[in-house]
């Protein structure tokens, strides 16, 4: 440091303070990984105004390529902070952001959605094993051309992951994600609108998984339970909401008020999970995947719909069972392409009589063909129908296609970054009309949109 450093220090104590720590922390600084992911462009609709994405009323997903009209990314910052060749402590970070990238200054919070602590090598009775706390994405399942996440048990918790049982590896997490509804006190408040509460609900749920149990060459089977249950704090003692919709899917007036009690929020409930995996297929895999819920662990109630833990209100407290059954996978047709599909089908059935069962049937494909080790063209077919998805008897079913053409990092299905010019066409039944395809296609039941996307991960 020179004289003149010196000097103007002495005269700033804090800036010397700080140099100071930097200068002697600097030796020992840890080594930061950085990972993540984002994705962000530019489109437009045809019929004027931004881009607009198109999915179907009650459908847990979209399919994604060309029909995504935000910037979202992940940033990870994670590091090894101890470790004497037999147990080691890793700490692991992950600040999410999304905008609606439709101008320059797009100010928004980040959500903090991990930070934890993983412990190997620490646990005498499985030092194969891993032993972690803290909030993170927990060993989360997902069908990547459709965003959908299948299983995702992911917050703030803590479990033991690895354990080896001989035929398999068992895994054992405590995760918790606190749910908010909003009530009136009385019925005069919910008749005018007025004074709305928020209460939150306290939702746990137990994750117990026996993952890689040998079925056949390159096959592998998964097998998970999961077990949900609220817990309403003592300082609730009711409350009324509005009624929610009549049988025949239109709204109810808002002079039909319904009382709300604890006993519609401590409902327990259950899922299970059969996946199997079959690995070095044609290039690469199938997954078939068997779910069953309960209650607390079905779409419309207080557990998960697949999609992390799903959205609390007044009206979804009563969802009872939940069957769900989906192929998905990524394969190779010859030298030059690679496909990816899914079939999807999601049966939920309610308590309340009045409401008909709901059924999601989806199916699509994206095959590639790559012109080089750079560019390729990728075609995107997706269909969705939700049965009684508007309202209570109305169907909403939508079908989309997406040609774009792409220049990636590599060859590959999976090569990124990737950059791609894209065109969307969509089109929707006359009882969605209003409720797919936003403000830009608010009268129409068909709509084209367009525009240059990147996404990158590492």
């Amino acid at each position: 440091m020179s004289q003149l450093s010196r000097q103007v220090l002495k005269k700033l104590p804090l800036a010397g303070a700080v140099a100071a720590a930097v200068m002697a922390s600097s030796a020992m600084a840890a080594t930061v990984d950085f990972h993540g992911y984002v994705r962000s462009g530019i489109g437009a609709a045809t019929s004027g105004g931004d881009q607009e994405a198109f999915q179907a009323v009650g459908a847990g997903s979209k399919y994604r390529l060309g029909n995504e009209a935000e910037t979202y990314g992940e940033i990870k910052l994670g590091s090894e902070l101890f470790n004497n060749g037999e147990q080691s402590f890793y700490l692991d970070s992950n600040m999410a952001f999304s905008v609606d990238q439709a101008s320059d200054w797009e100010g928004t919070d980040p959500a903090f959605r991990e930070f934890n602590v993983k412990g190997k090598g620490v646990l005498e009775f499985a030092p194969e094993a891993t032993l972690w706390a803290g909030k993170r994405f927990y060993k989360r399942h997902d069908i990547h051309m459709s965003d959908f996440y299948y299983w995702n048990m992911s917050g703030p918790g803590a479990g033991i992951e690895g354990i080896d049982v001989t035929f398999a590896n068992m895994s054992l997490a405590w995760v918790k994600s606190s749910q908010t509804i909003n009530y009136y006190k009385s019925k005069d408040n919910a008749l005018n609108k007025e004074n709305q509460q928020e209460y939150k609900l306290d939702q746990n749920i137990v994750d117990l998984r026996f993952e890689n149990i040998k079925t056949n060459t390159d096959g592998a089977l998964t097998v998970g339970l999961d077990y949900a249950f609220g817990r309403p704090s003592s300082d609730f003692e009711g409350g009324y909401a509005h009624g929610g919709y009549n049988s025949d899917g239109s709204a109810k007036p808002v002079t039909d008020i319904k009382g709300l009690s604890t006993d519609e929020m401590d409902e327990n409930g259950y899922m299970l999970t059969l996946e199997h995996t079959q690995s070095n297929l044609f290039g690469g895999f199938n997954k078939f995947v068997v779910q069953y819920a309960t209650d607390a662990m079905t779409k419309a109630g207080v557990g998960t719909d697949g999609k992390g833990i799903s959205a609390l209100s007044s009206d979804n407290l009563d969802g009872n069972k939940l069957y769900r059954i989906i192929d998905h996978g990524v394969v190779g047709l010859g030298e030059d392409v690679e496909m990816q599909y899914q079939a999807l089908y999601s049966h939920m059935s309610f308590k309340d009589s009045n409401k008909n069962d709901e059924k999601w049937f989806s199916v699509g494909v994206r095959p590639v063909y790559f012109w080089n080790d750079i560019m390729s063209t990728a075609v995107e077919l997706g269909y969705d129908h939700v049965k009684n998805g508007i309202g209570n008897n109305k169907d909403s079913k939508v079908g989309k296609i997406t040609i774009a053409q792409q220049w990636s990092a590599g060859r590959g299905y999976w090569a990124r970054p990737q950059i791609r010019v894209f065109g969307t066409y969509a089109k929707w039944n006359d009882d969605s009309k209003g409720q797919v395809g936003g403000a830009a296609f608010a009268d129409e039941t068909s709509g084209f949109t367009f525009g240059v996307q990147m996404e990158a991960w590492w």
